[in-house]
């Protein structure tokens, strides 16, 4: 029986009530310990105190009784914080963003004059006068957003930037109490995995059994120093680190290494580890799993929520909206486009795990593929979390890009600090591959000389052409193919797990000098840990061919050096950055002799893709930068103009679960049914292959998808394994345009 008096913010179907003071205080607490982080504790529970406001009113406490009836319980406590929050002139605005658009997503503050922007909004709204308005905080220091008043562009980026990392304190905190309102039971708990001081033990132990099975060669000496250096400057104080080891030089433990004792003796929270492409996360993940175990590594990569674009106030959908991760674990892999697109982003399933990136250590493995068409803007995401927010970012890579500021390249970074005391002679010591540019070649020839190799890697720039590669050698023994149309399992099946082989893998047939031929595409280049004595490289930028080159000879095992071929297939370029940034490449090799693992040539070419192109803004080509300037001057900023403008995938992509194995399978029939599952899209991840809708449309009328709770989630169906998903290419390989218009890995 509901007490006819209560002010009710939720009700749940067994007529269990969550008051609004309980939620709005559990809400406020929250969200004040997440934005301590950043030293906004106050602005945390001024957005918290306000964010269901509007759900005071009669009509809400009439809609949730029955009532059909629609209620803007969000705008109210945005209006109060305009109007009447004691805050510094203008701010009061930014908590208004957050509090308006705490279901719908950050809106735009004025643009056009659309009917859902702020000031619409305002102005349609009724007062409000603050349900807990005397717990609210008596005034609200500045946030940490100064910049020297030269740059306006700066101070604007960076309001926009608190405005959503305090959202992303607001939301989280929002799903959690309402998560544990209305599922006690399955709540989802912050601070329930191993602690980081838990974990360093384990890596030093895991560090220390490989150096007692390491052979006492030149290499692993190497990588026994680089290691050391990495520990020794964790000893520095936090901001901007660089870490420039060639490949094969073990930076990914050594790094971590670094990550971890730097965290420890600084009191950061987390380490988030950043990789270029989401095909190859499972095996740096794996990798962190196997030292720290499951419960201490999330794996994020896969969005699978998809909001709707309005406000909604049915607390049954807000269930159903499921949790997006708030990267709640002591470690987390993850994407260049999970990490840096959810920094542009307005939509709470985007924003919801930004404060966690506070007080933590970021690592930015292959640091030389941040998107160069929006290089300004994804810089600035990292100076105001080194400048602003505690974190500690380290740009790691074997190919250092240029992006550091000097007077030709006003817009790069500044104050980084190498971990390595002499990087160029790392580069020699680990040089150990030729490489021959054989121009111009047809398939045929292509084929005929992967036939002479017993062991040899090729990889080409589309799915295409290594399906036509591949189909030309089937049936011979040893020969493989990789790319993004395969699910993560699938893949590290055909890969093999490197303590468990799997019977006739990749890495099973090297272990044993076997035949072994591998057709892929880049998704190989970068983390993966493969070692060929031959690597053929269809031409691409400097920093993809310097990468091929790392799964050449990568043990040093080959005294007069492993052989890179590099080639232009017959059909030419694909067109778009893949066609620039090749071109590009030829002409500095040209200029350069043809050496590309020179750190000179990668320099020059780097200088030509940077440096020339900041003349002209082709590093912020859509113009997000300057969309700020205004914003600083009257506080109207852009939210979700933004979020369309930064894209590093233009295309939306949606994931399609692969029910591969039984334990697939067990999975999708609970995500049928399961109104909160998290845990489930969590685990399904391996098993989800990014497509695009208009093929995923052909797929579900042909009945090889089926889409599960409202289109949220798509599976394929036992038709769709038979059909459409292809032991040897993945999903749909005669139809290119599921995974890519072009047939490109991105």
């Amino acid at each position: 029986m509901i007490p006819p008096d209560s002010i009710i913010a939720h009700l749940s179907e067994d007529g269990q009530v969550q008051t609004l003071s309980e939620h709005l205080r559990n809400v406020a607490q929250k969200a004040s310990e997440f934005a301590a982080a950043f030293g906004a504790e106050n602005w945390g529970k001024a957005v918290g105190l306000l964010h269901d406001d509007g759900k005071e009113s009669p009509e809400f406490q009439r809609r949730i009784r029955g009532a059909n009836i629609r209620v803007d319980h969000s705008t109210p406590g945005a209006k109060y914080a305009v109007e009447k929050l004691k805050a510094p002139k203008g701010f009061g605005k930014l908590i208004a963003y957050c509090v308006a658009g705490h279901h719908s997503g950050l809106p735009n503050g004025n643009e056009g004059g659309e009917e859902s922007c702020l000031e619409r909004r305002l102005a349609r709204s009724n007062n409000s006068n603050g349900y807990l308005s005397d717990e609210l905080p008596q005034s609200l220091e500045t946030p940490p957003i100064d910049r020297p008043p030269s740059s306006p562009e700066n101070r604007g980026f960076s309001a926009a930037f608190f405005t959503r990392m305090m959202y992303s304190c607001l939301v989280d905190a929002d799903f959690l109490d309402t998560e544990a309102f209305f599922d006690p039971q399955n709540k989802a708990k912050r601070g329930q995995g191993p602690a980081l001081n838990d974990l360093s033990p384990l890596l030093d132990k895991h560090l220390r059994d490989m150096a007692e099975e390491a052979k006492p060669t030149d290499v692993n000496q190497l990588r026994a120093r680089i290691l050391a250096e990495c520990q020794t400057a964790a000893q520095q104080s936090p901001g901007l680190f660089s870490l420039t080891v060639p490949t094969g030089g073990g930076k990914t433990l050594s790094s971590m290494a670094f990550a971890l004792r730097h965290a420890l003796l600084h009191g950061l929270q987390r380490v988030i580890y950043v990789i270029p492409y989401t095909s190859i996360i499972e095996q740096t993940a794996k990798v962190f799993r196997d030292v720290f175990g499951a419960e201490a590594v999330l794996e994020h990569h896969s969005n699978f929520i998809q909001e709707k674009d309005q406000t909604d106030d049915d607390d049954a959908e807000e269930r159903r909206r499921l949790a997006a991760e708030n990267w709640d674990a002591p470690i987390v892999v993850t994407t260049n486009v999970q990490f840096f697109e959810s920094f542009f982003a307005n939509r709470s399933s985007k924003t919801r795990k930004l404060h966690s990136v506070a007080e933590s250590v970021v690592i930015l493995d292959e640091a030389q593929m941040l998107p160069v068409s929006l290089l300004k803007p994804t810089l600035g995401v990292i100076r105001e979390l080194v400048t602003h927010y505690r974190s500690s970012i380290v740009l790691c890579t074997a190919t250092q890009p240029a992006l550091m500021a000097d007077e030709e390249f006003k817009s790069g970074l500044t104050g980084a600090r190498e971990m390595m005391s002499a990087p160029l002679d790392l580069e020699k010591a680990f040089r150990r591959v030729h490489e021959t540019d054989l121009g111009t070649i047809t398939n045929i020839e292509l084929v005929s000389r992967i036939r002479k190799e017993e062991r040899c890697l090729c990889i080409v720039n589309t799915k295409r052409h290594a399906r036509e590669l591949f189909q030309a050698l089937h049936g011979e023994a040893g020969i493989f193919h990789l790319s993004a149309a395969m699910c993560p399992v699938h893949r590290s099946r055909v890969l093999g797990n490197l303590k468990d082989l799997e019977p006739d893998s990749i890495r099973k047939r090297l272990s044993e000098g076997k035949p072994c031929r591998v057709i892929s595409t880049q998704l190989v280049e970068a983390g993966v840990d493969l070692d060929f004595p031959v690597v053929f490289r269809a031409m691409a930028g400097i920093d993809s061919l310097v990468q091929a080159a790392g799964r050449c000879n990568r043990e040093g095992r080959i005294a007069t050096g492993g052989a890179l071929y590099v080639f232009t297939p017959e059909d030419g370029l694909p067109a778009g950055h893949f066609r620039q940034s090749a071109q590009t490449a030829e002409l500095v090799l040209r200029e350069h002799g043809g050496r590309i693992l020179d750190s000179e040539t990668v320099h020059a070419y780097f200088k030509e893709m940077y440096w020339m192109k900041d003349q002209g803004g082709g590093l912020d080509s859509p113009g997000i930068m300057s969309l700020f300037v205004s914003a600083a001057m009257n506080g109207d900023f852009p939210f979700r103009k933004v979020a369309e403008l930064y894209r590093l995938i233009p295309d939306a992509q949606i994931p399609v679960v692969v029910p591969l194995d039984d334990n697939a399978r067990e999975l999708c029939e609970q995500l049928r049914w399961n109104k909160s599952p998290g845990h489930l899209l969590r685990e399904l991840q391996p098993y989800t292959v990014q497509g695009y809708p208009g093929a995923l449309a052909k797929l579900v009328e042909a009945g090889d998808v089926e889409a599960l709770q409202d289109s949220r989630y798509y599976v394929l169906t036992d038709s769709g394994m038979k059909n459409a998903y292809d032991e040897d290419f993945g999903l749909n390989p005669t139809d290119r345009d599921f995974n890519d218009p072009d047939g490109l890995v991105i």
